[in-house]
């Protein structure tokens, strides 16, 4: 196994459905490899001079953006909100963030 069978972005990863849209967005599945490789917040992270939100779906099944506690880390006001059951967009557990993310908004532009 080569190191880009160790890379938790490597497209050919992603759940189908996903590879197929990343590959035609991309302009083929090699250059979808190339691009997944490179996505990598972790330099970001740091240079973020505001507060900072990572909100987590316990649930996401796209491997590279998952387990956001790290990035919040690297933030400097960086805060970390995991949600169980939530899917990617976390559009399944609305109730369960949204509010949470309002009340963290509300306090941080006070």
């Amino acid at each position: 196994m080569d190191e880009r069978d160790e890379d938790p972005h490597r497209a050919r990863s992603l759940p189908p459905p996903v590879q197929d849209v990343l590959a035609r967005r991309a302009g083929g599945t090699a250059a979808a490899r190339d691009f997944a490789r490179q996505v990598d917040l972790s330099t970001l992270a740091p240079r973020v001079a505001g507060p900072l939100l990572v909100v987590d779906g316990g649930q996401d099944v796209i491997p590279g953006v998952t387990n956001g506690e790290p990035l919040a880390r690297l933030a400097p006001y960086g805060k970390y909100l995991l949600v169980p059951h939530g899917d990617h967009l976390l559009g399944n557990a609305q109730p369960d963030w949204l509010p949470a993310t309002a009340d963290w908004l509300a306090g941080e532009i006070r």
